[in-house]
């Protein structure tokens, strides 16, 4: 089982410009990488793109501006961004501290950008960041002339205002729904003090939970982790797994990596077709895997 607080890690430094601290490595998962990314306090970033992954930024820490696709957001912390492949996008920091956020990867195919973990494709890539940052240039990148996605970026100040669904032992917001990505779904998701959930496994993604507030339990498999504010939690595809919160309410972010597109075409599908299910079972203290 992973988990383990968004501090905790490898660390990596790229070309001295910012500080990676791996979290969940691409060597783990399918198609999903999870990491807590610092820059550095006065640094203007550079500018490049990503051609077989989208990416995710929460903000942590510090105060800056991100640049996306053209479109430019002065972020602070709980600021919630989507990063559509191959858009070009740069990170400035204009406080007077780093600006660290959680970012989260995932890929387009199982080739992971052709390298074997996060420490080989820094290693692969660093010096191309240093030349992006001083020219202030995307395309010192010979990969920047792969097509990028058709999919809009998108900024979200307030991951508490979308759409809520109940699922009876938890109530989840959409932020970012699958057929707005290629590979992502984000949901925040909350759990009232004492509620466990039924049993599920996913058979099209795996999961990446970031703890916001509260405490509980996470139970992937045959393993149970208590969990606490900035603890990462990675769930494989089609691995049972349950939520429970402890004396108060317990809530995450949920960042989902649709590994194959299966019966569900939105969220609002899925939810349709297994939330009366899974409210029963949870209801009737059904300890069967569901979905």
């Amino acid at each position: 089982m992973i988990c383990r607080h968004y501090l905790q890690g490898q660390k990596l430094n790229v070309a001295d410009l910012n500080e990676i601290t791996v979290l969940v490595d691409r060597c783990e998962t399918e198609l999903t990488e999870v990491a807590y990314n610092e820059w550095k306090q006065g640094l203007t970033g550079p500018p490049h793109r990503h051609a077989r992954k989208e990416q995710i930024f929460f903000i942590l820490s510090g105060v800056g501006t991100i640049k996306v696709a053209g479109e430019t957001f002065d972020v602070k912390p709980n600021d919630w961004i989507f990063i559509p492949a191959g858009a070009d996008h740069q990170t400035i920091v204009t406080g007077p501290e780093p600006v660290g956020y959680l970012l989260f990867n995932a890929f387009l195919d199982p080739d992971k950008e052709g390298h074997a973990s996060y420490a080989d494709h820094i290693a692969k890539v660093k010096e191309t960041r240093r030349k992006q940052a001083e020219t202030q240039q995307a395309d010192v990148d010979p990969q920047a002339i792969e097509a990028a996605s058709q999919k809009k970026g998108k900024y979200i100040s307030d991951i508490y205002s979308g759409k809520r669904f109940e699922f009876g032992s938890n109530s989840t917001i959409l932020l970012l729904d699958r057929n707005e990505a290629e590979r992502c779904e984000t949901t925040v998701v909350s759990w009232p003090a004492g509620n466990k959930g039924a049993m599920v496994a996913h058979e099209d993604k795996e999961q990446t939970f970031f703890i916001l507030s509260g405490t509980g339990f996470v139970t992937v498999g045959e393993e149970t982790s208590p969990v606490k504010p900035g603890d990462v939690v990675f769930v494989p595809r089609e691995t049972p797994h349950t939520t429970q919160a402890a004396d108060e309410q317990l809530t995450y972010l949920c960042m989902n990596t649709v590994v194959t597109q299966g019966r569900y075409e939105n969220f609002e599908k899925m939810f349709n077709q297994v939330a009366p299910g899974r409210i029963k079972r949870w209801k009737e203290g059904d300890t069967s895997v569901g979905r």
